[in-house]
């Protein structure tokens, strides 16, 4: 799943339903006032266009855990954009891994 794809999983459960997401004015995230602006972070992401950044989620999941590295580090939270608390998308890491493998492979033969 993308960060974009999760976002718009992370919407429809915020708000309850598919049909819900377009008529959220994003005031608010499971209760939260959102970011300083009064918007939450995912608001303009929320219909699945556009492509967030991980860096999004990140600020999200800091202020979620009260701004603790440390409880972000070590959610244990069901929720959609898990995988992306940490500010890195460990899809890119592995396909990054992979081809650095190869290419090391390839210089050996």
């Amino acid at each position: 799943m993308t960060p974009g794809q999760s976002i718009r999983k992370f919407c429809i459960r915020c708000v309850g339903s598919a049909r819900e997401v377009n008529k959220c004015g994003g005031h608010r995230m499971f209760g939260d006032d959102g970011n300083d602006d009064g918007q939450c972070w995912f608001y303009k992401f929320r219909m699945g266009r556009g492509r967030p950044s991980v860096k999004i989620i990140r600020k999200h999941c800091l202020e979620c855990m009260g701004g603790s590295y440390k409880l972000v580090a070590g959610c244990g939270e069901k929720c959609p954009v898990h995988q992306y608390r940490l500010g890195k998308n460990p899809n890119y890491i592995q396909k990054r891994t992979k081809r650095t493998e190869k290419n090391l492979a390839e210089t050996t033969s």
